[in-house]
């Protein structure tokens, strides 16, 4: 039991004192034990809540009311500090999922008011429409089994930070400052890279809804590794020689991979959403920014599977020694994550945050993320076995 009083637990397979030994451990950085427990219940109502993951619901296993009201404290006024907790579980997943990437996706949240902080009406991609939303960026640490999210990034309009009123009921700090999306993705990869002590890996992110030439150019300046979808009319200068009849300076992606696709490799795959293994053929092509004197080389990778006249995928990367297969693959870890966003986190309440406060809004994805990392653990603790887990729907 995490502790006295608390309801039986609802996890399916996984074991209860691995539940409430991982919690325990994740939280430990808390300087209080009231502070632990209640970080402990809030996990277990996460895992265990069917449906929303309502403040009022996950308090319905503690008592009601008076839980509910100390909950709200706990997430929305509390003192503690989410980073600690992060750090200990991007460490912990470091050792034991022995990622590939971390791939960054992005989250829009629908949302009917204007008072939930970083809400604004805006486009949203991949809803294809505007709509009044809260975005916000996930690093997730994915191999080509499991994947979870370890470091969170809120997108805030302009208007939430040149509006001092708006800015103090919301409780954003002083060091927040305007950032544009591109940049806010690249700051969530930088901020887990640069303070935990992790190991190198590539950032992995689909890029067809962003500019991806300033995003591949802000992140090999900085010397990050990176494997990025791309869109089609994305302009690239290729480097080197072109087939026959072709001699051009400048050209689109397609464009480019379409030209060496007799060049490619076959690469195979499992998709992590049906388990079926899957083939397709790679080529690769050498490429640089336009425009830029001494431009950072880069490799142009498409991807054709089936009978596609086509490239289906392009990828863009500066692992210029990394054969153009394994770009693919890493590539995939997009399709990883997908899975297990729709199949783990949002089970878990990765949508669900109820609250108005930039504290708030992060310690509750914090410890999803640790829900989160609890069920992903297990599947791979239970996969040689082939149990099924259980989640709560």
């Amino acid at each position: 039991m995490i502790s006295e009083g608390q309801p039986a637990a609802a996890w399916g397979d996984i074991a209860d004192d691995f539940v409430t030994e991982f919690s325990r451990r994740m939280l430990a950085s808390l300087p209080r034990r009231d502070q632990r427990e209640r970080g402990e219940r809030y996990i277990s109502g996460l895992l265990s809540v069917p449906g929303r993951k309502s403040m009022r619901a996950i308090a319905t296993m503690f008592g009601g009311g008076a839980a509910e009201q100390s909950l709200h404290h706990f997430i929305g006024k509390s003192s503690w500090d989410w980073m600690p907790v992060r750090r200990a579980l991007a460490r912990h997943l470091d050792r034991t999922l022995l990622p590939h990437a971390w791939v960054v996706r992005p989250m829009a949240v629908v949302k009917t008011g204007a008072h939930t902080v970083g809400v604004e009406e805006s486009f949203v991609p991949q809803l294809g429409r505007v709509v009044n939303s809260q975005q916000s960026y996930g690093v997730w640490m994915a191999s080509e089994e499991t994947s979870a999210p370890v470091q969170w990034r809120l997108v805030l309009p302009s208007g939430w930070l040149h509006d001092e009123l708006r800015r103090k009921r919301a409780e954003i700090p002083e060091s927040v400052v305007d950032e544009a999306p591109v940049n806010c993705a690249v700051n969530a990869v930088m901020s887990t890279a640069g303070k935990w002590g992790l190991r190198r890996r590539p950032m992995v992110m689909d890029a067809r809804a962003h500019e991806a030439g300033a995003l591949a150019y802000s992140l090999a300046s900085r010397q990050t590794p990176f494997v990025l979808r791309v869109s089609g009319g994305t302009w690239l200068r290729p480097i080197g020689a072109l087939p026959a009849g072709q001699n051009q300076s400048v050209c689109q992606a397609q464009q480019l991979a379409d030209m060496v696709k007799t060049s490619g490799r076959p690469v195979n795959w499992t998709d992590p959403r049906s388990g079926i293994n899957r083939s397709a053929v790679v080529s690769g092509i050498k490429v640089a920014l336009p425009g830029q004197e001494g431009a950072t080389e880069l490799v142009l990778a498409g991807a054709w599977t089936g009978r596609e006249r086509r490239a289906g995928e392009l990828w863009l990367s500066n692992l210029t020694s990394v054969p153009t297969p394994m770009l693919l693959r890493l590539g995939r870890l997009t399709q990883r994550v997908e899975q297990d966003f729709g199949a783990i986190a949002a089970h878990v309440g990765v949508m669900d945050f109820e609250g108005r406060t930039y504290p708030g809004w992060h310690r509750h994805l914090t410890l999803m993320g640790v829900a989160h990392a609890v069920i992903a653990l297990s599947s791979g603790r239970h996969a040689e076995e082939a149990v099924p887990i259980r989640r709560s729907a």
